[in-house]
């Protein structure tokens, strides 16, 4: 007993230290510094973010998030309030898409989303009265029936029906208040016409009526909204039933107002003003207690003492005019990712970024790194636009980022410890008197020497050698080309080099003595097929599989040379990958209709294929079969425009760098190990209800799995896909197995090597 309990702690030890999310199964990599909205409900506090919302209880100080991943239908929050007369967490997105949070569900409505209409459809705000939710949105103001879940009426504030955008709506005196970027609105709660833009009146008492009212908010006696002021500071106006008075002009844009219990509460980036509600000014937050940023962009009342405040750089901020404290899930620095690079010990993600036209972003200089289940960020405010990382397989601690603009950067450990730039290295600067060094493409070769594109110079290949010295290869002739991107090495050791615009690739064999050029072999080519006929498209990116296939992500899917390694001969060629019986009678060629942006190769040899515009491809070992298609639409990507992916080598992880944000899916392969080595499997064992899949880790490529019960019963087999095979729980007949111990036999295909683990079920 004592020999099986010590067993069984060791498999949950393997499962915490190695399988943080199950196979199948996402997780969002989302920051949530950017605070948008905050609102409070049934004991907590309500912070939203672009990508999602987390909740701050009041009595412990707990923090859950709620992102696509674990519930939510969309990305790009826009508006956020707690029903309280509902018990509902409203939530709005600049789609039109609207959560409904209840405390056991979450209804999605997607009428607005989908319905046919020109113009913004985002929603800004939620009011509950009597039984129905007013949405407040770009066009204005639909009214929900939160228990059928569909829309009864839409009301159009505009001039002859039309299109108002509408910031928020509140009821005061028995009466409708609708804050438009064209004035104050009011109407009749019990006006059945509603419908009928001429039954709304427009608030004549503003300075200038047709201004934007920024918001409006109210208490039992009072009323408060925000006229909008070009240039000098925006305008709060008191109404006590009977007349308007002007009552601040605390700030410039205002962004938004909120009455509490016994608090007027105005927010700006430029501070956070109180006020009684009787209009009589009180202290205002211009700095926090604790740091030197400020970005408020929403603020509420907790209780007589306390706000909260959802700030732009901070998240959530608590505490009471004179002190405060942030708190937020943890996270990355910010929702930017470009480029990701993997090795066993950690993920590096860089958020800088270069358009279409090869032109700066000007995103701040940030390193996120990911190890251990945590983000570190390196940020440096001075430098700009980090677009690659790359790992120093001698190194797994040590890394290289190549920026475009500021040159090449080492860390070690999440530390800069170099820059490099043309003072200091053969890189080269597109100005003549000044260090603007652009980075493309970073590549080690088997000799630990780091490879460098270095774009729009004289000498764009500049290398790093092991002894920390440099030099540079003048192939600038031959490359021809202003714009050069990915970099990546050959199995035959030679270095492939992208040309964007439809110049095609570049190939280098740089000979058995780096210093010397008289060995070098090198060559420009297009893409052509066995025919000689060029294929006129962009290329965007290569890959070299496990077979040393050669497979490019261009502007008209996907191309595959099985000799890359006569690139310098005559027999070198590319070719379309036909996928048979697609659509009978037609031939179809591998993802024709797709902007392939990025290729990884997983451990079975499998294609991750991401692209502009519809999300994530997976395909067999040979392309011609699809395995698994990711959208926005059908899982937790929140967006279809693919920027890069990358497989963590031990746990299988698919990272996904997308334009809104970084996610990841537990995939079932790895790297193979060359012998078998610590084999296990999880989760270990496995709890009463399961029913995803087990994973079997710690194999070599193709491994033959049987799995036995016991009396040695053969209950399943399958074959690995790289390092990793995967058992859904049931017998070859389909049933799931009942409680007990499995033995799990592996061997590789000669039958030369082998292992053996166990799996226990517990029902």
């Amino acid at each position: 007993m004592f020999r099986i309990l010590i067993t069984i702690l060791s498999f949950f030890f393997v499962l915490l230290c190695n399988a943080q999310i199950p196979h199948g199964a996402w997780r969002d990599h989302f920051s949530f510094n950017d605070g948008r909205f905050v609102s409070k409900g049934n004991g907590k506090i309500y912070c939203a973010s672009s990508m999602g919302l987390f909740t701050y209880d009041l009595s412990n100080a707990e923090i859950d998030k709620l992102t696509k991943v674990n519930g939510l239908s969309d990305v790009g929050i826009s508006s956020l309030v707690y029903l309280d007369g509902a018990n509902i967490l409203a939530v709005g997105y600049e789609s039109g898409n609207i959560d409904l949070v209840y405390p056991d569900r979450i209804q999605n409505i997607v009428d607005i989303k989908e319905k046919s209409l020109s113009g913004s459809k985002a929603i800004n705000g939620f009011l509950f009265h009597q039984d129905k939710i007013y949405v407040s949105t770009d066009f204005g103001i639909v009214v929900v029936d939160p228990l059928k879940i569909e829309i009864k009426d839409t009301y159009f504030l505009g001039q002859g029906g039309g299109n108002l955008k509408v910031n928020n709506v509140v009821v005061f005196g028995n009466r409708f208040w609708a804050a438009t970027e064209e004035g104050l609105f009011n109407a009749s709660v019990s006006d059945p016409l509603l419908v009928s833009y001429e039954r709304w009146t427009k608030i004549s008492s503003f300075s200038n009526p047709n201004a934007e009212c920024v918001g409006v908010t109210s208490s039992s006696d009072v009323l408060f909204a925000v006229e909008k002021q070009e240039g000098v500071a925006d305008i709060v106006w008191l109404f006590n039933g009977t007349t308007w008075q002007e009552m601040d002009r605390p700030f410039l844009e205002i962004k938004n107002i909120n009455a509490g219990a016994n608090k007027l509460i105005v927010t700006s980036n430029l501070g956070v003003a109180t006020y009684s509600l009787s209009g009589l000014k009180g202290p205002t937050i211009s700095a926090y207690s604790f740091v030197y940023l400020f970005k408020p962009n929403s603020s509420i009342q907790i209780d007589e003492d306390r706000i909260a405040i959802a700030d732009g750089e901070l998240g959530l901020v608590i505490g009471t005019t004179t002190s405060q404290f942030y708190s937020r899930p943890q996270g990355p620095a910010n929702n930017l990712s470009f480029s990701i690079a993997v090795n066993k010990e950690r993920v590096v993600v860089v958020s800088g970024a270069y358009d279409a036209t090869f032109s700066n972003f000007w995103n701040a200089f940030t390193v996120h790194g990911f190890k251990n289940e945590q983000w570190v960020d390196y940020q440096n405010w001075g430098f700009h636009d980090a677009v690659v990382a790359e790992f120093n397989p001698m190194d797994p601690s040590s890394y290289f980022v190549g920026s475009w603009g500021s040159g090449v950067f080492q860390f070690s450990d999440n530390e800069m410890v170099n820059r490099f730039n043309p003072e200091n290295s053969s890189l080269q600067s597109i100005f003549p008197n000044a260090p603007f060094c652009r980075i493309s493409g970073l590549a080690f070769d088997t000799k630990g020497n780091l490879w460098v594109s270095n774009a729009m110079v004289a000498n764009p290949i500049s290398v790093r050698k092991t002894d920390g010295t440099w030099i540079s290869f003048p192939y600038a002739t031959a490359i021809n080309a202003d714009k050069i991107s990915t970099l990546r090495f050959s199995p035959y050791g030679s270095l492939w080099l992208v040309l964007p615009r439809g110049e095609g690739l570049f190939a280098l064999h740089p000979g058995s003595n780096i210093d010397s050029k008289d060995d070098d072999k090198y060559r420009k080519v297009k893409p052509y097929d066995r025919d000689g006929n060029v294929f006129n498209i962009d290329i965007n990116t290569l890959a070299f599989d496990n077979d040393g296939y050669l497979w490019l992500g261009t502007s008209q899917g996907v191309l595959l040379s099985y000799n890359p390694e006569r690139v310098f001969d005559s027999g070198f060629y590319f070719q379309k990958i036909k996928i048979p019986d697609v659509i009978a009678g037609l031939a179809v060629y591998l993802l024709e209709t797709e902007v392939v942006t990025t290729i990884t190769v997983d451990g079975g040899n499998r294609k991750w294929f991401g692209t502009a515009k519809s999300g994530v491809f997976l395909f067999n070992s040979d392309g011609t079969k699809e395995l698994l298609h990711f959208t926005a639409e059908n899982s937790p990507l929140p967006s279809n425009s693919i920027l890069d992916i990358k497989l963590h080598p031990v746990s299988g992880e698919v990272f996904i760098a997308t334009e809104k944000g970084l996610v990841s899916y537990r995939g079932d392969s790895t790297e193979p190990s060359q012998k078998f080595g610590k084999v296990y499997s999880y989760p270990n064992p496995v709890p009463p209800g399961y029913s995803g899949k087990i994973s079997i880790v710690g194999l070599v490529n193709n491994t033959i799995v049987k799995i036995t019960d016991i009396s040695g019963n053969l209950v399943y087999e399958t074959k690995s896909e790289g390092g990793m095979a995967t058992w859904d729980g049931k017998s070859l007949k389909g049933n799931k197995v009942g409680t007990g111990v499995y033995l799990v036999f592996c061997s590789d295909e000669t039958g030369s090597d082998s292992a053996v683990t166990k799996i226990l079920f517990i029902k």
